[in-house]
């Protein structure tokens, strides 16, 4: 098991490399800045680049960065949006996670100059907050990569790289966290992307058919779908 140095590409027989391998050559912020854009346009060939035994600490570090960023841009359109929008479009901005209702949450009522720095004290919360998020979020792609190479095993799909392929390709499709910097749409774009990009990465990684690799790859945010479905109608039924 290789915890240590992956800075390295593909085999020679790939034309395409994962820069986020080529890190220590590239430096690490161009690296990442590359590998979003190649994953983003080429995710075929961002995986088939991917070398799966170049070590665990490579793929980990990219989710962490990833998820991280994701939910630091996340929260800066929040903070931007609720200091420049009117108090009519507010209700939008609630829905965005990082605010509630500011007077509900922060009790505050009537007091003008403590409602306007709010968003700074949210900003102030955002920046303490990301380490936590970033040690915390590599858990996880841990999870649904458990979940879908459990679905591997039980369905007998092929699964060559074991289980540090579907590990692998769970990390990557993290990058897929970027996109929360949408707002009110961004949530349900991530569930989606990351799990367009995980289907990618096991037919890429794991030589598993497309159509089944996409099916896999989906089950899980069904799952999280139908159980927001079904809390906004336990809401509605207590209304």
């Amino acid at each position: 098991m290789n915890f240590g140095d992956d800075n390295t590409g593909a085999d020679a027989s790939v034309e395409v490399v994962n820069p986020w391998e080529e890190r220590k050559d590239r430096g690490r912020v161009a690296a990442l800045v590359s590998a979003v854009a190649l994953l983003a346009t080429s995710p075929r060939e961002f995986f088939g680049g991917t070398r799966v035994d170049a070590g665990w600490w490579g793929p980990l570090l990219f989710a962490g960065l990833a998820i991280s960023l994701g939910a630091f841009l996340e929260g800066l359109v929040v903070i931007v949006l609720a200091l420049t929008l009117p108090d009519a479009t507010l209700e939008l901005i609630n829905r965005m996670q990082l605010f509630g209702e500011p007077a509900a949450v922060s009790g505050v009522e009537g007091i003008p100059f403590l409602e306007q720095i709010l968003p700074f004290i949210g900003l102030q919360l955002l920046l303490l907050s990301l380490p936590f998020v970033f040690v915390f979020s590599p858990l996880i792609p841990l999870i649904c990569a458990g979940f879908l190479h459990l679905l591997l095993i039980v369905t007998r799909s092929p699964r060559p790289q074991g289980f540090r392929g579907t590990w692998v390709a769970a990390c990557y499709a993290a990058g897929a966290f970027l996109l929360s910097v949408i707002p009110v749409a961004g949530d349900v774009l991530v569930v989606v992307g990351s799990a367009g990009l995980f289907a990618v990465g096991l037919h890429a990684i794991q030589g598993i058919k497309a159509s089944k690799a996409a099916l896999l790859a989906a089950i899980l945010p069904l799952l999280l779908f139908l159980g927001a479905i079904l809390e906004i109608l336990l809401v509605a039924a207590r209304a």
